[in-house]
């Protein structure tokens, strides 16, 4: 790091601004273009001294890359100045990020509030960790009336709200402000996954969210060639999120994988844009298809969520799901596509198709899938950065052939 860095430049104003040049000016040694890869797991000092002083945090300095890494506390510091908290710290992986916040803010007994439109690993946590911990999970339906619906099911074992917007798989959007009301009048500890909106078109902390975790493998690598996760949140949390938590179970970000997250953060305004235009271009053509029972897309007028989205997003991001006649019709559409690839990622260069049902739960029914909460009639499309024609042209061919 520098010793003698240059005077601070004017706050800059622009995301894109931001995204290009925040948290890496000034820092490291040659003033690099391209912030260096610390690939390395330890650090030296020329005295117990300076050893001691490090470690006390009285001198900046870095002493093992599972605590912290210049590399990984560049990202950090970038994804705080754009989701406009104050502290940051990364994982190696969206689960292993939203599992931190989980298990620091609870204790067995304690009760969650979630909403049930959640990512299914999520809510594979809930169920195989949290209970055994002996923690509950009371679900909260997107749509429900939540002024009422929150209320009567805090109790004094209520410690935090936890949810997506929009939500993953069925787009469903809630009210950003209303749960940090909520959050606040009750004294719950307010968290969001906002993996699919990113910071460009949403920032859940200027609007009160106490937390913001994600899934830094989706939109903000944007290439699909890296795993990790970030959660921002006050500097007081996160100064006892990443001893406890990080430190303790070990679950870093390697520094390569920070530097494609830088890499990716450069363009994620850009790349943004071009997913929500290429989004809206394919919704509205399965809006407008016979063979297509429902599009959820929180862009669509017909959404429910359409007036809060346009109210609390600057853009309705880079997803659409679908719903067709049946399970049948979906595998059959999926088998169909050329040029969308079916994956189970989200937010990479190229359209991803998927239809849960048939990926995970191959051999049951429809029924039975209904049966475990799953929809075996709905398909999630992630759009890519292809030409829009192309994308629905793709579509189209599938569709004919149902």
């Amino acid at each position: 790091m520098k010793k003698n860095q240059k005077t601070a430049k004017s706050k800059v104003a622009g995301f894109g601004t931001t995204a290009v040049h925040g948290g890496e000016e000034g820092r490291f040694a040659f003033d690099p273009v391209s912030t260096p890869i610390y690939q390395t797991s330890t650090f030296t000092f020329g005295s117990a001294e300076e050893a001691g002083e490090v470690e006390k945090g009285e001198r900046e300095g870095f002493i093992y890359t599972r605590i912290g890494n210049p590399t990984v506390r560049a990202f950090e510091d970038k994804m705080t100045l754009l989701e406009g908290g104050e502290s940051c710290v990364s994982f190696s992986s969206g689960m292993a990020a939203l599992s931190a916040v989980f298990l620091e803010l609870l204790k067995p007994g304690d009760e969650v509030l979630s909403s049930s439109q959640i990512y299914g690993g999520s809510k594979l946590f809930f169920a195989n960790i949290l209970q055994k911990l002996g923690c509950r999970v009371r679900p909260v339906g997107p749509y429900d009336d939540l002024k009422k619906v929150i209320p009567s099911l805090v109790t004094k074992q209520t410690r935090l709200i936890f949810f997506e917007t929009p939500s993953n798989p069925e787009l469903s959007i809630i009210d950003i402000s209303l749960i940090a009301g909520l959050a606040k009048k009750h004294r719950l500890v307010s968290v969001i996954d906002n993996t699919f909106a990113t910071p460009y078109l949403q920032r859940p902390i200027e609007s009160g969210i106490d937390c913001v975790v994600h899934s830094a493998t989706k939109y903000i690598g944007g290439h699909g060639d890296a795993i990790g996760g970030v959660v921002v949140s006050s500097k007081e949390f996160i100064s006892g999120l990443r001893p406890n938590m990080l430190q303790n179970l070990g679950a870093c970000l390697s520094p390569f994988n920070a530097w494609l997250f830088l890499r990716g953060l450069k363009t994620l305004h850009v790349r943004m844009e071009r997913h929500c235009k290429t989004a809206g271009a394919v919704a509205e053509f399965l809006a407008g298809h016979a063979k297509v029972k429902t599009v959820l897309f929180p862009g669509l007028r017909t959404h429910p969520g359409h007036l809060i989205a346009k109210k609390q997003m600057s853009g309705f991001g880079g997803m659409v799901s679908l719903r067709l006649e049946n399970g049948r019709a979906c595998r059959k559409f999926i088998n169909g596509l050329r040029l969308c690839k079916t994956g189970v990622s989200l937010g990479d260069a190229g359209t991803l198709a998927l239809h849960y049902a048939s990926m995970f739960h191959p051999k049951l029914s429809d029924a039975s899938c209904r049966k475990i909460g799953v929809d075996p009639n709905l398909i999630r499309i992630s759009t890519g950065l292809e030409d829009a024609e192309d994308i629905v042209e793709d579509l189209r061919y599938s569709l004919s052939a149902l």
